[in-house]
């Protein structure tokens, strides 16, 4: 294989879809350097190990669903309800027309007791999806029930999310939105 120079930003993605397909443990460098048109060695240049780059490679998902899906529950200039579809179609192009399952729940249950550093980071994209919601459901509920409302809507997705990709059916995932916008109604 010749050796090539690609970007950090590219390898990072890259690893994303090896992690997402073999999982952390099962994925390895020269699995990620396979899938970048690299040799195995040549990753290291770029990270010193597997549990940095997916440190990296969570950081990155987290950024990415910050700006396409979280952003929108702070528009103030649109209402609840918009925001709320907004963010649902996100996921559900990020999750069903990707064909991708979420990194952040796969790799949470995957490692959450072994490597602490992972669970932080997973834990904080978490928060930032329930404060989200809960920034949405204010509209309608208490804080505490926004709150509440935001983490059992969360959950309801990312088990729609695991039903969807065992049965191949994206009929979990859309019908998981119905309910979660119907809870603004």
């Amino acid at each position: 294989m010749p050796i090539v120079k690609v970007s950090q930003e590219y390898i990072l993605k890259q690893a994303l879809q090896v992690f997402r397909q073999k999982s952390y443990y099962n994925a390895t460098m020269a699995d990620i350097a396979e899938a970048c048109g690299l040799l195995k060695g040549s990753i290291y240049h770029y990270f010193p190990g597997k549990e940095a780059l997916m440190k990296e490679v969570l950081k990155t998902a987290h950024h990415y669903f910050q700006v396409k899906v979280f952003d929108h529950a702070y528009n103030e200039n649109i209402s609840g309800r918009e925001k709320l579809k907004l963010m649902l179609q996100n996921i559900e192009s990020i999750f069903i027309e990707d064909e991708t399952n979420c990194i952040m729940g796969n790799i949470g249950v995957e490692t959450c007791r072994v490597i602490p550093e992972f669970s932080g980071l997973i834990q904080e994209f978490f928060n930032a999806w329930i404060g989200a919601f809960t920034h949405v459901y204010k509209e309608k509920y208490s804080a505490s029930k926004a709150r509440e409302v935001a983490e059992f809507s969360v959950a309801e997705i990312e088990g729609s999310v695991m039903l969807a990709r065992i049965f191949n059916e994206p009929k979990y995932l859309k019908d998981a939105h119905k309910r979660v916008l119907g809870r603004l109604a």
